[in-house]
């Protein structure tokens, strides 16, 4: 059973079993105070990473604030916040010391993020092939050694952590060697439906109607002419309903792969939202599996589905790879193309069907291409498609977050009107190119408290990532012998970091959290209830500040019986919406 069932099964017999101390508490020597929250009740601050570069694509160093204009929506926007920045290349280490376990890598530092992953959900599986062999050659020849990546996939499990940030070639290629493809490919074309239905094209359908109508000529010897009608109406309409249900099951499969792929961009800005600075995310894909409009960034309806439903995913989606900085860099795993039809899948019997086929083909590589820039452009990345070179594609975008400027400006607290918003930079230097990011979504329910909390939560708990928009730590301390027989109550305490941006100043020092905790087998399966408690408390004005200084301590409680577990522990602000996990190895002897 995976682990996503095991919580699905276990989900509605919640048992309590932490209990909180509201002690403030100094963190461990390793953690250091996170960075401070972009998010209270009253402000938003807008990071805008901004690349300057000259017709060799140099960076342009020395420009000051002056220098700059935001324009979002057309009206010029104040820069609140400016600095010029060069990313520290040393990789991400969160702080592991003996029996504690942070995700928090201390320091305050603006490092090189570089992230790469293998869509294995909308890539078809003989250019999953290429794409690890071009990866390969990209490690093998052009890894930097200065620069730490990081290797992920996705597959219609989630997404599974490769290897973690180094910049070690061989470690990534060792592990990357080791990746299955996956052969099942959610979305199937219009040629592998009409492949697996037998169902005809619109032009296939049209000539077998008109051989089987108008006498007895169309029908078997024998049978007379309203027979023969009646038949052919009796096939004309399962035709239509092995259509409609080929369709229905086109629309499932395609709303699967969107829901997947959203959750996946998810679980990966999550994972860095709590490290300042641009990051790059390359996307290595066979294409979304969704279309959406270069000027107000709507998803487009999926055939004859709106994916009204699927919209929280979108705007949440967007959302977070806003406030995490990243840079996304698709890469289209199929190389260069032709928009000639293969022969191989050619059907004698139909022989409009090559030009239906090509027509279909070259609609399908317009649209991938387009949607990949414009989710480069949106999130100030750029996409790489219709090159047999992925290897440039993955050079240049680890090359972009190398130098550039971090711009801010407070948002129109009047102007927050939910859609997408279009953000323009400019800068006064001649010959200068400029890259940011063209826009962010507000979705609404802006300036309520966050909703998602419960799915956020879930995401947390079956994510092999650790959430850091929250710093926090997790520690066991003692152990004792458990209620039941066999069974050991362990004791834990998870502390969060100072300066969290927990207390809300604004609403009588309010602090809003809730805190779950997870222990999972090896095979997926729970070892124990999912345990959950909520801190809702308004804090005096010296708790508040002890709380801002030294941090907060929560403790609890599990019991499990003998066996090696991985526990999740999982911290969300529910005012603020951010989230901060740790993942931590457990053996119960």
């Amino acid at each position: 059973m995976n682990r996503w069932l095991a919580y699905r099964l276990y989900g509605s017999a919640l048992i309590v079993v932490l209990f909180c101390s509201f002690s403030s508490s100094a963190t461990n020597g390793d953690q250091q105070p996170s960075e401070a929250a972009k998010f209270t009740s009253r402000t938003q601050l807008v990071l805008i990473p901004v690349l300057v570069t000259d017709k060799s694509g140099a960076h342009i160093g020395g420009l000051k604030k002056e220098d700059f204009t935001v324009l979002e929506n057309g009206s010029e926007r104040a820069i609140a916040t400016f600095e010029e920045i060069t990313s520290d290349p040393t990789r991400i280490v969160p702080a592991r010391n003996g029996n504690t376990f942070s995700n928090y890598a201390g320091g305050g530092v603006t490092r090189r993020v570089t992230l790469i992953v293998l869509d294995l959900i909308n890539t078809p599986f003989a250019d999953q092939a290429y794409l690890k062999n071009e990866l390969l050659k990209y490690l093998s020849q052009s890894l930097d050694r200065r620069e730490p990546t990081g290797l992920l996939t996705l597959d219609r499990t989630g997404v599974h952590l490769i290897h973690d940030f180094t910049s070690d070639p061989l470690l990534l290629m060792a592990a990357l060697h080791k990746v299955r493809g996956d052969a099942t490919k959610l979305v199937d074309g219009e040629e592998e439906m009409e492949a697996i239905t037998g169902t005809a094209s619109p032009e296939g359908s049209a000539a077998s109607d008109s051989g089987t109508s108008g006498g007895t000529g169309g029908g078997r010897p024998g049978t007379s002419a309203a027979a023969a009608s009646a038949m052919q109406q009796e096939v004309n309409r399962m035709q239509a309903m092995i259509e409609d249900a080929a369709l229905n099951f086109q629309s499932f499969q395609q709303r699967l792969a969107i829901l997947y792929t959203l959750q996946g961009m998810q679980q990966v800005a999550q994972s860095v939202v709590g490290f300042p600075g641009r990051k790059s995310l390359i996307w290595a894909s066979g294409g979304f599996p969704f279309s959406v409009s270069d000027t107000t960034m709507q998803l487009a309806p999926a055939g004859r589905d709106s994916l009204t439903d699927v919209l929280p995913d979108y705007e949440r989606t967007w959302q977070l790879l806003n406030d995490a900085q990243i840079a996304l860099y698709p890469v289209d795993v199929k190389g260069l193309q032709s928009n000639m039809p293969s022969a191989s899948i050619r059907n004698p019997s139909r022989p409009g069907r090559p030009t239906s086929y090509m027509r279909s083909t070259t609609w399908r590589q317009i649209d991938t291409q387009s949607t990949f820039e414009t989710f480069a452009a949106a999130t100030g990345g750029r996409a790489y498609y219709n090159s047999n070179d992925l290897v440039k594609g993955f050079r240049e975008a680890v090359h972009d977050s190398t130098q550039y400027y971090m711009l801010g400006y407070y948002l129109d607290r009047s102007n927050t009107k939910p859609g997408w918003h279009k953000l323009a930079v400019r800068v006064k230097h001649e010959h200068a190119n400029i890259r940011s990011r063209t826009g962010f979504l507000i979705p609404n329910g802006t300036g309520a408290t966050p909703a998602g909390g419960s799915n956020d939560i879930k995401s947390a708990l079956h994510s092999p990532l650790d959430y850091t928009s929250i710093g926090l730590s997790g520690r066991w301390e003692t152990t004792e012998a458990g209620q039941e027989s066999g069974k050991k109550r362990l004791h834990y305490v998870v502390e969060l970091a100072p300066n969290a941006g927990l207390v809300d100043g604004t609403d009588q020092n309010h602090v809003l959290l809730d805190l779950v905790v997870s222990a999972v087998t090896g095979e997926g399966l729970l070892g124990a209830p999912v345990s959950e408690k909520k801190i809702d408390l308004h804090a005096t004005q010296e708790v508040a500040k002890n709380i801002s200084e030294k941090g907060l301590a929560l403790k609890g409680v599990v019991e499990l019986g003998p066996g090696e577990y991985t526990v999740h522990m999982v911290v969300r602000d529910d005012l603020s919406g951010r989230i901060g996990s740790v993942i931590t190895p457990l053996k119960v002897e």
